[in-house]
């Protein structure tokens, strides 16, 4: 076989989320997954924005090729954005079940489930998409039924990872394919990329199994409520938290919205199973027992309107935090959300309740692969070339010097960035070029993509505040009619910078008869005049960059 393939990551390189790359081969292109992210929890970082998904103009341009879009499995970092792009990039979408489950529900909140064309994926069974051919194998991992793809290009086979890790003894019963891919190991496989997120960790990531002991221990010594956050999505946590309940004498409520959709929807599907003796609804609160009550709550990484946060702050009609009750954090502490978590968990104390996290009892077990699952991917696939993906810059360079200690010569190891481009043919891989990459602001509340002059006006806001500036005209004489009114928001306090005010009125009157009548009839122009010169005059006394909002009144 020959020819040549691009790969073009437009996410996930160098970050936590995002992850999304386009391969293109014989005028053809596919998406691998289609992943959201977060952004930072102060208001000042985030400004109103809800999620960030990839910049898809390269997709747009090039829609035409556009063959379909594949899914590793149901995680939002990798699946979130695809209700974000669907709408300008009408091609199937392949996933697991669980996983169409999850992005059917997020485009019928956008209005989008009818136009959607959602095709289902089954472990080994490839799928011709154009010049690709992509088989998905059974990976194990925090998702249920995660695949890995093996995928056929005209220059040879390649072997995307998804997320992973070899879970031997899997809450679910159903390993990683081992033996596949060692055989396309002894068949060929020209390039693997591969999970980076654990690259920095030693050892091999311990089974989901390994948290069923402590947990079982903690909930039969526990006296009060039984508080625990998971994410929404970790249906094998979600099963083990169900089953010992049953065990201990416990009935469960799961709260937040995203965690009690996530379990009717795995139930449903038979990826989660429940008993009606356990599983209970916020209905019925009033009358279980603290001592036999367990919450199970999305939240876990402190965001601020999740079921976590409000349970901290008491703002749970029917479960108030008791002296005596227990709070499991069971999940991962996402890179940029430390602080959020810390004033969650410091609210939890302040309330009598006991917290414990991974840091405490080994009450989480990552999904992803430590160092000795990665180098065991590679021994097993014997790449010509290696590529690390998801994650910080960090981990994408730990797991390519494992790589080159695995025995992959250096220069067959390629860090990447977000937008450039990878060519790959049989016995050669060089970064070609770059496409446009970068992230696209969503606001949920205004349920559209918010562009840079927003975001550039809620910065502004944020750091430096509002001035009004209200000014009466005669509308015979354009003169001046008093003086200017001027309101601060988060710039100055007018009654302690009254030099500073009585200045900014004085130029604002200069600025004024420095206009002629025409320009003061041009509302639009002489809001500009005024916006422009006192951002000039107000950053050379002031060193800051308020927004400044003119409003004028002729009489």
């Amino acid at each position: 076989m020959s020819g040549r393939l691009e790969v073009i990551p437009l996410g996930g390189l160098g970050e936590f989320g995002m992850n999304c790359a386009a391969l293109r081969a014989g005028g053809d292109l596919i998406l691998v997954d289609a992943g959201m992210m977060l952004p930072g929890r102060r208001p000042v970082t985030s400004l109103g924005v809800d999620l960030m998904v990839p910049d898809i103009s390269f997709l747009l341009e090039n829609r035409r090729q556009l063959r379909g879009i594949v899914l590793t499995h149901g995680h939002e970092d990798h699946a979130g954005g695809v209700s974000y792009v669907i709408d300008q990039l009408r091609v199937p979408v392949y996933a697991n079940r669980l996983t169409l489950g999850l992005v059917s529900s997020r485009l019928r909140e956008r209005g989008l489930d009818k136009e959607a064309d959602l095709r289902s994926l089954e472990a080994d069974r490839p799928v011709d998409l154009g010049a690709f051919q992509v088989e998905p194998l059974r990976v194990t991992h925090s998702f249920p039924e995660s695949f890995c793809f093996a995928i056929r290009t005209p220059a040879g086979r390649i072997v995307w990872t998804g997320d992973f890790k070899f879970d031997q003894t899997p809450i679910d019963g159903h390993r990683s394919n081992l033996a596949r891919l060692a055989e396309l190991g002894q068949e060929g496989v020209l390039a693997l990329f591969s999970d980076s997120t654990n690259a920095d960790v030693p050892g091999l990531s311990p089974s989901e199994s390994s948290v069923r002991e402590p947990l079982e221990n903690l909930f039969r010594q526990a006296g009060g409520k039984i508080i625990l956050a998971t994410f929404a999505s970790s249906m094998h946590r979600i099963q083990i938290v169900l089953d010992l309940a049953r065990e201990v004498g416990r009935e469960v409520v799961p709260m937040g919205r995203s965690m009690v959709s996530n379990i009717r929807l795995a139930s449903r599907l038979g990826y989660l199973r429940t008993d009606r003796e356990v599983l209970r609804s916020r209905d019925d609160l009033a009358r279980i027992p603290p001592e036999r009550l367990i919450v199970l709550a999305s939240g876990s990484q402190g965001e601020s309107r999740s079921a976590m946060s409000r349970l901290a702050v008491d703002q749970v009609r029917q479960v108030r935090i008791e002296p005596g009750d227990l709070v499991f954090l069971s999940s991962r502490v996402i890179p940029g959300n430390e602080k959020a978590i810390g004033q969650m968990i410091s609210h939890f104390y302040r309330r009598g309740a006991r917290v414990l996290d991974s840091r405490h009892e080994p009450i989480h077990a990552s999904g992803h692969g430590y160092r000795e699952d990665l180098k065991l991917m590679i021994d097993l696939t014997r790449p010509r070339f290696f590529v690390p993906i998801h994650g910080e810059f960090r981990q994408l360079a730990a797991h390519a010097s494992l790589a080159r200690s695995q025995g992959i010569p250096p220069d067959r190891v390629h860090l990447m960035e977000s937008g450039e481009v990878l060519g790959l043919s049989p016995d050669k891989a060089e970064i070609l070029g770059r496409v446009p990459s970068g992230r696209r602001f969503i606001d949920e509340g205004i349920r559209r993509q918010v562009d840079q002059d927003l975001l550039r006006d809620r910065r502004f806001l944020a750091t430096d505040g509002v001035l009004v500036v209200g000014l009466r005209l005669d509308r015979m004489s354009w003169e001046l009619i008093g003086e200017p009114e001027l309101i601060s928001r988060g710039f100055v306090q007018p009654e302690d910078s009254q030099e500073l005010m009585r200045e900014t009125r004085a130029r604002i009157r200069r600025l004024v008869s420095e206009t002629g009548a025409n320009g003061k009839r041009d509302e639009g122009l002489l809001e500009e005049m005024l916006q422009t010169g006192l951002k000039r005059f107000l950053r050379k006394r002031t060193r800051k960059r308020p927004l400044i909002v003119p409003m004028t009144l002729a009489l």
